[in-house]
């Protein structure tokens, strides 16, 4: 199917780019490949997009991430305002999606960096990532989340710094059915779904932990017909949590999940493992927060990896980070 698809122009990238300290940062790809194998890249389009969505599911694969292609499609199609593929032979071996966020700076977001295993190290990656930060605007601030082996490479090629603010881990298991107890203190408390609660109160909940409003991601992400959320409300009426579920390829994630108390967020893991069934659950969040690590740790969950958010401007300080349990995928989106 790749090699069948046609060429399209490319923008050119330039060789060399201005870093985060105004310095010249090399984009040269490094050597390894053929001569002959030439890497293009090229921004494609949301139609074309679909079409890449298997491949992109099994470039996530090789990382270790079995994703749901329902939640691929979801993101690529109302996430990305950008997408860059890199081809050889018209064989796609590169993707990188961008979103653009205002998150109290202007800010690109690199979601899915991906390289096909066997094109590692040849300068698939660095090609990506220069004409990523080609194409932004000069003022916007660059933002990527970094597994463990690949934080020395956006340090070393192009100079990123490392966030204090949130850095991610993956929990991966089974919820521990002693573990899912409801606390005494919580009476006031009730959890109901979504469509029992008002839109606009979670909404606004949201964008105070998210840092940003994101009314339209929200309804969409509430409304594509794979996820299940239930909201927390205290006595008087106002929002003290939520949580999300979302289909995963086995089992289910949580995203988000934020509550104001470990005691609420507890009330909301209950209310969730009614519904999931003794099924696998993952949650994505900030092993910087201790209720988080408390909660994973009480039902004996097992962390498969970690992320490392790196930017090129400014970090993005996330001042209610211990209302979050889990993000909105791996990135605090």
């Amino acid at each position: 199917m790749a090699h069948m698809l046609q060429k399209l122009p490319v923008r050119p990238t330039s060789g060399w780019l201005l870093n985060a300290f105004g310095k010249p940062a090399s984009c040269k790809l490094h050597t390894g490949l053929n001569y002959q194998q030439r890497i293009i890249l090229r921004e494609i389009e949301k139609d074309e997009l679909k079409e890449k969505t298997k491949i992109i599911s099994l470039l996530l694969r090789e990382d270790g991430r079995k994703e749901s292609i329902k939640w691929i499609q979801f993101l690529l199609a109302t996430m990305p305002k950008r997408c860059y593929i890199a081809e050889i032979n018209s064989e796609m071996i590169g993707f990188v999606s961008i979103i653009t966020t205002y998150l109290q700076h202007p800010t690109e977001y690199g979601k899915f960096f991906l390289v096909r295993k066997d094109y590692r190290k040849q300068g698939c990656g660095s090609k990506l990532v220069c004409h990523a930060l080609n194409n932004m605007k000069k003022d916007h601030n660059f933002m990527v989340n970094a597994i463990h082996q690949q934080v020395s490479f956006y340090e070393k090629q192009f100079h990123f710094k490392l966030s204090t603010s949130l850095n991610l881990t993956f929990y991966v298991g089974k919820l521990n059915p002693s573990a899912l107890t409801d606390d005494e203190s919580c009476s006031n408390i009730k959890v109901v779904p979504l469509d029992e609660a008002l839109m606009s109160d979670v909404v606004q909940y949201d964008a105070a932990i998210y840092t940003a409003p994101r009314p339209k991601y929200l309804h969409a992400w509430f409304n594509c017909g794979f996820t299940k959320t239930y909201v927390a409300i205290d006595g008087e009426g106002l929002v003290v949590g939520y949580a999300t579920l979302s289909e995963a390829e086995t089992g289910y994630r949580l995203c988000p999940m934020y509550a104001n108390e470990f005691h609420i967020a507890k009330k909301l893991l209950l209310k969730v493992a009614s519904f999931i069934n003794n099924q696998q659950l993952m949650f994505i969040g900030p092993s910087n927060n201790p209720n988080l690590v408390k909660m994973v740790n009480q039902h004996g969950m097992k962390e498969i990896v970690r992320c490392t958010r790196m930017y090129t401007k400014c970090d993005i300080p996330v001042p209610l980070l211990k209302y979050i349990y889990s993000v909105s995928g791996e990135s605090h989106a």
